[in-house]
């Protein structure tokens, strides 16, 4: 077979011509494979013997020429490269390279008949051989031809970057998503949230992610099926708005695609259920017929699929192992097309191994295991923040400087660093900082943000079409005044006919309304709020006869919220404000009337915005009064930073009665569901009237008040904690009640996670001394809350102390809050006493030790820690040996001294693998600088390990010591390496090779 790209042809036609009269040879005349990817995949690489591939920039950038070599590396077939360009000029790099660079090429880019009559006697020689194929560093030898499956596998492959939402030029690679999982494991606890909804109604409403109240823990996603009890393995994911469900989906997918994760499954299949809601691409079927899920493998990856492959397809299907990700539920629940129905529910959920990911409203389906994506940590904040910035290096001098201040602006504003913990948000929010810093109030509410988002985009469309953008953002706003109210009123008719998907009758509608040209309609698809399905390109195609979207659900709950402002303030309100009482209590629009209530309060219309309240707090109620709690917090969480909202201090004092009756009585789902309001709204509890509620209710001699006070504060965020507050919750560490100190201990770790409360350490020391069990471990847990924000010498102190507790949790904990302190840690003192740790009976606080001491990094290198270590390297518990080796790895980074290069030398000749993989690896970061012989001849024992990833680590290692690793031995090894089955350790070995080559 020929494998080559068009631009290659006439060279390869030449080939071609000759070998024809002496070999059986299979050439697609029509090159690069255009047309028919499938057949050409099939009748080329399945029935060669050799691949021939002619090797140009062209070719290596070629995706389907990338896919033909990739497969017929995979089914082991022989592979002889021909360079078609000068070495001289372009040599194979990235995948081309780690293919084809251990095989020498035969050169072509030399035409003259000469040469041309020399290769081919030299490549009709090499086809001729009957040596079997060498072995490739990445070749991974199927039993059975599988290439449909290929092809899916390199589509996931492919689809390796994170787009970013405004600027899709830009981009971050897949495995740098934040992905973080919590599992929600009380099976109990959803039962209870479901009858928090109507159950009168037949699309019951789940909580929000926020309100699923059972004990959450943190899991790899590699590990999620661990909690199947069974051999299926279904799960159901939620995720808010812009958290990150999609990119979850397609991480997995790509991480399975490259062998990382999950290669039990011989097929990923993953379908955006949105898609499922274009009549274009999946119509409506004749009565008694239905869709197939092999027809959406089709749909969405192999279009135009042949007859014979489509068998072929069938039953590959039929003896595969297959996980299904459907992505999006709740955006097709309820407008799910009827041709559709029996495929979702009857067949792809009842499929033994799928993942569904939904918003968590507008599902009422029961799973076992349910899990949520979080959204961002603080560290991932920051490490997103700095890589956001990293891409804008050549464009901006200051770019660095640039994200060190966003950073400490979003630290500095809880509002703002609350709504960034969420994926989307945060981009948002570098994306206006990267063109000029935020508005200087450190206020910022949700709505101010699309709105300023919404600003930059109208702006940036001027700047490319280079135009004038020096005006106000009211004329601005006037100036794009038609495009804004057709995006505004085409949300607004999806919000009401419960759709994403916008079809083209919708479009046709809103042009009719609005009466905006559709001729002007590609302008708003520039503007970047909208996109079309299928062509990212704007204006080579009909775009008005196509189905679009926004680019994300909560731009079009933003939009929805513009036009219903503008209706309150027309000519005929009577509508918009029947629409706001009848669809309140509607889970599904509360973000369109929180956004509503931010731009009203930034409007000059006072009569207008009191109508809106009006509509918000009074007929009609519901019974029981939970909705209209939850909503009144929720709009009021865009308005009470304006001291000017006159209606401000009624509903501050609606809020303080409403935290009251709660306190005060014994309805525990009520209590429940306004703490989850509260727990979202940081504005709202920032309040001072809200606060001075919550210490007037810590006065009381109520126990059971006061419990359930401390139980509020446990889980809102309060930035700004009065005094008063302070010594309410340290006064409670005393109560003659247990639980009531518990509670101002988990209270006090809360606050504690933002705030230094110095004068909280003195009494949770003594709370530690107590001797209760029940308050010294919420007090131990509080300490080392503190101890990640204020690394005070009380504080050590206080740590210290509880290192030589009697309780084995409470060393555990303090070990866990010295960890987090690291350097600042790093006192004499503080080792000597991680140092005994080391020594002490419970295993856990051992290894926290290690951890700690790794945390400290270059300060603590002394002789005794690093003999330490040493030692714990053979201490008889694996967790012990794993984190000594880990701290003696990152000790490493800051100093390379030969005490800590001997200690990991020791520990590539540990029993676990993992020590050795951390020993490898910190051993390789070192690189020339350690590269003496006992290293040396240490990482060539380790490519004798089982394991392959200390192997492969290795490997690693060993290339990046240099020429001082270049001798016979270490040639011979890792030539040895190569023959291996494990394909990882060969592409390492063939990279170190090369390395040591240089």
């Amino acid at each position: 077979m020929l494998s080559y790209n068009w631009k290659s042809q006439d060279i390869v036609k030449k080939v071609y011509d000759i070998l024809k009269d002496e070999i059986r040879v299979w050439m697609d005349i029509k090159g690069d494979m255009k047309d028919d990817m499938y057949d050409s995949m099939a009748e080329g690489v399945q029935n060669a013997e050799v691949v021939c591939c002619f090797m140009t920039p062209e070719y290596q950038k070629s995706p389907n020429c990338g896919l033909e070599l990739k497969s017929a590396q995979r089914h082991g077939k022989r592979i002889i490269p021909c360079m078609v360009t000068d070495k001289k000029v372009w040599k194979p790099t990235g995948w081309l390279d780690l293919i084809t660079g251990h095989i020498i090429s035969i050169d072509f880019h030399d035409t003259s008949d000469e040469n041309f009559s020399l290769q081919m006697k030299e490549l009709i020689r090499r086809i001729k051989e009957q040596s079997p194929a060498p072995i490739s560093p990445v070749s991974q030898i199927v039993s059975k031809p599988s290439y449909l499956f290929e092809l899916i596998r390199h589509e996931y492959e492919r689809n390796s970057r994170i787009e970013r939402i405004m600027n899709p030029s830009k981009s971050f690679p897949i495995e740098r998503s934040y992905i973080n999982l919590a599992i929600v494991e009380t099976k109990e606890q959803q039962e209870k949230e479901k009858k928090l909804g109507d159950t009168k109604r037949s699309d019951k409403i789940i909580s929000t992610f926020e309100e699923i109240y059972g004990t959450k823990s943190v899991i790899q996603v590699k590990d999620i099926f661990e909690k199947c009890k069974d051999e299926t393995s279904k799960l159901l994911v939620f995720g808010r708005a812009g958290i990150g469900k999609s990119t979850f989906c397609r991480f997995v997918a790509h991480q399975w695609a490259i062998g990382a994760i999950w290669t039990q499954y011989d097929l990923i299949v993953l379908i955006p259920l949105r898609r499922l809601t274009e009549k274009d691409r999946y119509p409506p079927l004749l009565p008694g017929t239905n869709y197939l899920p092999i027809d959406l493998i089709k749909k969405e990856y192999l279009p135009n699929l042949k007859k014979n492959d489509e068998k072929l397809l069938e039953e590959q299907l039929s003896k595969s192992k297959v996980l299904w990700l459907l992505d999006g539920y709740d955006e097709i629940a309820q407008n799910m097309p009827k041709s559709l129905k029996s495929l979702l529910f009857e067949q792809l959920l009842k499929t033994a191994h799928h993942i569904l990911t939904s918003r968590p409203y507008l599902n009422t389906l029961s799973y076992d295991v349910n899990m949520e994506i979080t959204g961002f940590t603080d560290d991932n904040i920051a490490e997103y923040v700095k890589q956001f910035f990293d891409q804008s290096k050549d464009k901006l001098k200051d770019a660095l400087f640039k994200g060190q201040k966003l950073q400490s602006f979003l630290k500095s504003s809880p509002t703002i660093w609350g709504i960034a913990h969420i994926p989307v948000n945060l981009e948002l929010i570098c994306s206006l900082w990267d063109e000029t810093p935020l508005p200087g109030t450190k206020e910022l509410t949700v709505t101010a943000l699309y709105d300023n988002i919404t600003e930059w985009l109208c702006r940036r469309y001027l700047i490319n079409q280079n135009s004038d953008i020096q005006m106000t953002k009211e004329d601005l706003y006037t100036d794009f005044r038609k495009e804004l109210t057709f995006l505004e009123t085409l949300a607004f008719k999806a919000m009401q006919n419960n759709t994403i998907i916008l079809g083209k009758e919708l479009l046709q509608k809103v042009f009719k309304e609005t009466e905006y040209s559709s001729k002007h309609y590609a302008l708003i698809l520039k503007i970047g709020i909208l996109k079309s399905i299928g062509d990212q390109s704007n204006g080579n195609q009909i775009e008005v006869q196509k189905d679009h979207y926004f680019v994300h659900l909560s731009f079009q709950e933003h939009f929805a919220a513009r036009h219903l402002v503008k209706a309150l303030s027309g000519l005929a309100p009577q509508e918009a404000i029947d629409f706001i009482k009848n669809q309140k209590y509607n889970q599904r629009f509360e973000l369109v009337f929180s956004f509503a209530s931010g731009l009203l309060i930034e409007s000059d219309d006072a009569q207008c915005l009191d109508t809106f309240w009006n509509a918000i707090l009074q007929e009609p109620l519901d019974l029981v009064g939970l909705r209209h709690m939850r909503i009144a917090i929720s709009c009021f969480e865009e308005s009470c930073l304006n001291e000017n909202f006159k209606r401000r201090n009624e509903l501050i004092d609606h809020i303080a009665n409403w935290i009251k009756y709660t306190v005060q009585t014994n309805h525990d789902k009520i209590s429940t569901y306004i703490n989850d309001s509260l727990k979202r709204s940081n504005a709202v509890v920032n309040q001072p009237k809200v606060i001075d509620t919550l210490i007037h209710l810590l006065t009381t001699d109520d126990t059971k008040t006061k419990e359930k006070v401390l139980g509020l504060i446990s889980q809102i965020t309060i930035s700004n904690p009065y005094p008063e507050l302070i010594h309410q919750l340290v006064k409670s560490l005393e109560h003659q009640d247990s639980k009531v100190g518990a509670g101002a201990c988990r209270a006090l770790a809360n606050i504690g996670k933002t705030t230094a409360i110095k004068d909280a350490i003195d009494p949770l020391v003594k709370a530690i001394e107590n001797g209760d069990s029940g308050i010294t471990r919420p007090a131990c847990d509080a300490l080392g809350e503190m101890g990640e924000k204020a690394a005070s010498k009380d504080l050590i102190d206080a740590l210290v102390k509880a290192l030589g507790n009697e309780d084995s949790y409470i060393r555990w904990r303090a070990c866990c809050a010295l960890w987090r302190m690291g350097q600042k840690a790093a006192t004499k003192e503080v080792i000597d006493v991680l140092l005994q740790a080391l020594r002490n009976a419970d295993s856990k606080v051992r290894t926290l030790a290690c951890y700690a001491l790794g945390a400290m990094g270059g300060n603590a290198p002394t002789e005794p820690v690093i003999d330490a270590l040493k030692q714990a390297l053979g201490n008889e518990n694996s967790d012990v040996r794993t984190n000594a080796s880990e701290a003696l790895w990152k000790i490493s980074e800051k100093a390379a001294t030969q005490q800590v290069i001997d200690a990991l030398v020791k520990a590539l000749a540990n029993q676990d693998f993992y020590p050795r993989r951390m020993a490898c690896y910190a051993l390789g970061r070192m690189g020339q600088n350690v590269a003496t012989k006992d290293v040396i001849d240490a990482l060539v024992k380790a490519l004798g390990n089982s394991d392959s990833d200390v192997r492969w680590r290795a490997c690693d290692g060993l290339g990046k010591m240099g020429e001082k690793a270049a001798t016979k031995e270490v040639i011979d090894a890792l030539v040895k390496e190569l023959g291996k089955e494990d394909s990882n350790s060969r592409t390492r070995a063939f990279y170190a090779l090369g390395k040591l080559e240089e």
